[in-house]
């Protein structure tokens, strides 16, 4: 009885084993494929207005970690982001802009120069919108 057992649960279990890798490899086939890293192009106006408001926070020389680990605009630059990353991200610019909460507050009482005015704010605004729409389609 043993044996017979046997001989039917190891082709089960290899069955079971073969269907798990084939998955595994398809999955991480895919995970390449939405890894690939392209630098965006960010026009000079775009630039300007970054280097002038945005930068400070965030970029590889802030001083702040936690505002530089959300948002990298040297990691733009220097392709360092994937694709699916650089499109989450230029998804939260848009949404922390269309919301008011860049630059902060608390921020903007230190430093009132580094207000966004409403045309910057609608240059950056369609800036990411553009670029992540690009980017989606690729």
């Amino acid at each position: 009885m043993k044996i017979r057992n046997t001989k039917i649960i190891i082709p089960f279990i290899l069955l079971i084993t073969l269907i798990f890798f084939s998955f595994t490899k398809e999955l991480n086939e895919d995970y390449i494929a939405i890894s690939v890293i392209v630098p965006i192009e960010i026009p000079a106006e775009v630039k300007a207005v970054l280097d002038n408001k945005c930068t400070g926070c965030h970029s590889n020389d802030a001083k702040g970690g936690k505002s530089k680990m959300k948002m990298n605009f040297d990691k733009f630059t220097n392709g360092e982001y994937s694709t699916g990353k650089t499109i989450s991200k230029l998804g939260k610019i848009t949404k922390q802009l269309d919301k008011g909460k860049m630059p902060p507050k608390k921020y903007l009482d230190k430093y009132p120069d580094k207000k966004l005015t409403e045309e910057e704010n609608q240059l950056l605004v369609n800036w990411a919108s553009e670029q992540g729409a690009i980017l989606k389609k690729e």
